[in-house]
């Protein structure tokens, strides 16, 4: 379970910020709310704001930060990492970019990790776990200064320390070397947080899904969630075949993804999506669409189908980049509000979503906690995200209303030059 992620020096954002999925103590929308352990947490965010005002560079860090947690091992001495600090100050571009997350892992335990690094190397790594209220220290590495390690571990991980190199998290090789205090928060980052910030990520994940499905729980899931959705989709049918590297089609390869021929596995995929429809007889037959076919809105939702069914099975941490992206608003409604059933999410699983869609930007949904904004100084290109509850809003208040005329900022403001 999320409790808190901040990020400071990566894309537009230059100074720390913070989003927190921890409660106020609003006692608004008790179902908004998620418990493990001894900690809870909003298990919906919403993030508004005008384009191009940082919301994609939040989740583009969030990202980077879970994909070297992932990939740490794979890394070579001489790669490069891949942050990228605030090029708009001088001093801000040869800093290091710092990310941290803090979160309840696997054991029911509140863990805090971060990490700052440059392209080059990683400059500060922390894990603490809190036992009581008082966070123990696991370890604690500063470039420059001497290690520190919790006693139970020190001489297991100060020889971890010794092999790591200065582009590898310590985390990550400290775990591949079987030291006990990793490896439960380690499994927490790499496995509980999914972000999909482009259509292609999302399509790839369901394609996998899809792909590997023996026994159809994805399609059956999906099916439901069409139906559930009042979409007239009656059967779902995928066929997966693989393609030799020799064959594989002009598409794939304009894509530019360098793949080891031998060993790469390429997959053409066919979906069909079957329709009843009830002829002028009145006899009903089914008749059949590819997935293209299909509207993009329908597209998404049949992307969202393994990601949703992964989400409420694991208690993950899903985050959506513009889930009003083809979608009509009562659909959004949707999907958020499985997320606030708790006979459907029982294991506390959380969806932080970019949005323009304003019809949903109501307290009758949202507790103020929940609702996030990015605003950027366009000055300075720096961004900034808050809270609809660092704001004194009544409980009767029209937020949809408020935000249009600009009470909360983070909306587009138009000079009114004339554009010929």
């Amino acid at each position: 379970m999320l409790i808190q992620f901040s990020v400071e020096n990566y894309m537009s954002i230059r100074d720390k910020v913070f989003l927190s999925m921890e409660p106020s103590k609003d006692s608004e929308h008790p179902e908004n709310i998620v418990e493990k352990g001894k900690c809870s947490a909003v298990n919906t965010v919403a993030i508004y704001g005008a384009n191009a005002s940082g919301k994609s560079s939040l989740f583009k860090a969030i990202t980077v930060a879970i994909l070297m947690v992932r990939n740490s091992n794979n890394v070579q001495v001489t790669d490069k990492l891949p942050v990228i600090p605030f090029k708009f100050d001088a001093e801000s571009v040869n800093k290091p970019t710092s990310f941290e997350f803090i979160f309840v892992a696997g054991d029911n335990k509140k863990y805090i990790y971060g990490f700052s690094a440059t392209t080059e190397k990683i400059t500060e790594e922390y894990l603490y776990r809190y036992g009581t209220a008082k966070p123990t220290l696991l370890f604690d590495l500063k470039e420059g200064e001497t290690p520190k390690f919790n006693r139970s571990y020190k001489t297991k991980l100060e020889t971890v320390y010794e092999m790591n190199t200065p582009n590898k998290l310590f985390l990550a090789t400290a775990t591949n070397w079987n030291v006990e205090c990793t490896k439960i928060p380690f499994e927490w980052l790499a496995d509980s947080i999914d972000t999909f910030t482009d259509v292609m990520t999302l399509s790839g994940f369901a394609f996998d899904k899809y792909r590997t499905d023996e026994t159809e729980g994805y399609v059956n899931f999906t099916k439901k969630l069409f139906q559930q959705a009042d979409i007239n989709i009656s059967s779902i049918s995928i066929d997966a075949k693989e393609i030799m590297a020799n064959n594989i089609p002009l598409q794939i390869l304009m894509q530019g993804k360098p793949f080891p021929l031998e060993e790469s596995k390429h997959f053409e995929m066919k979906i069909t999506t079957g329709h009843i429809i009830t002829k002028e007889d009145g006899e009903k037959e089914e008749f059949k669409l590819t997935l293209q076919e299909e509207s993009l809105g329908t597209q998404l939702l049949f992307f969202y189908g393994p990601i949703l069914k992964d989400a409420f099975e694991k208690g993950k941490t899903i985050i959506l980049d513009e889930i009003d992206k083809s979608m009509h608003p009562i659909l959004v409604k949707f999907i958020i509000n499985l997320f606030r059933d708790r006979d459907i999410n029982g294991k506390g699983a959380q969806l932080i979503v970019t949005t323009h869609e304003t019809g949903i930007l109501t307290l009758d949904m949202f507790r103020r906690d929940q609702i996030y904004f990015t605003e950027k100084d366009y000055q300075t290109g720096v961004t900034d995200l808050y809270s609809l509850d660092e704001f004194s809003v009544r409980k009767t208040e029209n937020i949809e209303k408020g935000y249009l005329l600009g009470r909360y900022g983070a909306i587009p403001f138009l000079c009114g030059e004339e554009v010929f």
